[in-house]
């Protein structure tokens, strides 16, 4: 495993866009955070249910504050990577490399898959430090239980990371072409997902089963906080239209699960 890890890192660090991305990916984080600080943003005009700009910084609402915030990121940043850290290789030539010089198409494709968890894992390990960070030197006065009150978005963090790069390989492996791959990703996460949910499924069905999809069980692991503010939506509609954690995290298991089986086979069965 770690040698598969190994020549996977020795690859992908070559791509500037990776650095690139991993660069913005760490700047972005923190300080789209700190935005209503740097603006000094009056508490007047923040919404009713935000007292203070302090609170998006303490303990417990800094993990589900800096969790939305990271939701738009691992959108964009680990979607691009899944496309990129595929096509790329395409473009270069160097997965049709690796298979003759010996490596088989079922390590090609670990390789890709510890590297996406290995990625998933280091942004999650940075989501937590920088939640310490800003929760530590913003609470007044710290417990143990107000610390881990909310914690579960870790975990879910990391399957929100792991799900938008899965996502993102598959469509690098079907696609092969960088500019078309993040074309279509970009479109269906944006687009597609939302008219087939919103104007076909829920005029068709009107039916829990519009919110089991997969970019939308992705987003829902760290939806916006206090989203209960589209209650007049869901009392027209006679359902609640965001899933429930239990509800986000094991849809999101199945489709990262879905994703790489289609992953795998495609690049079993397809052409270098």
């Amino acid at each position: 495993m770690l040698h598969l890890l190994q020549l996977e890192w020795l690859k992908q660090k070559e791509f500037t866009i990776f650095r690139v991305m991993a660069i913005l990916f760490l700047v972005a984080l923190p300080s789209l955070l700190l935005i209503p600080k740097t603006f000094d943003i009056s508490v007047d005009k923040m919404p009713p249910f935000l007292p203070t700009i302090d609170s998006l910084f303490q303990f417990p609402t800094v993990w589900v504050w800096l969790g939305y915030i990271g939701s738009w990121l691992t959108f964009f940043f680990m979607g691009f990577l899944g496309v990129l850290m595929v096509t790329n290789e395409y473009s270069n030539k160097t997965l049709r490399q690796n298979i003759i010089t010996g490596l088989s198409r079922t390590e090609y494709f670990l390789s890709k898959l510890y590297f996406i968890v290995a990625v998933s894992i280091c942004v999650t390990v940075y989501y937590v430090i920088c939640c310490l960070i800003f929760g530590f030197t913003h609470t007044d006065t710290i417990y143990v239980n107000t610390v881990l009150k909310n914690a579960d978005y870790i975990y879910r963090f990391f399957l929100m990371s792991l799900g938008y790069m899965s996502l993102g390989l598959l469509l690098g492996l079907l696609i092969k072409r960088t500019g078309i791959a993040l074309f279509l990703y970009l479109a269906y996460v944006m687009i597609i997902e939302k008219i087939i949910r919103y104007a076909v499924h829920l005029q068709v069905f009107q039916h829990q089963s519009m919110k089991f999809y997969p970019v939308n069980a992705f987003s829902d692991l760290a939806p916006f906080p206090y989203a209960e503010a589209a209650t007049g939506f869901t009392r027209e509609n006679g359902f609640d239209i965001f899933l429930t954690p239990t509800q986000a995290v094991v849809t999101a298991v199945v489709f990262i699960g879905i994703f790489l089986m289609l992953s795998y086979q495609r690049l079993k069965r397809g052409d270098l």
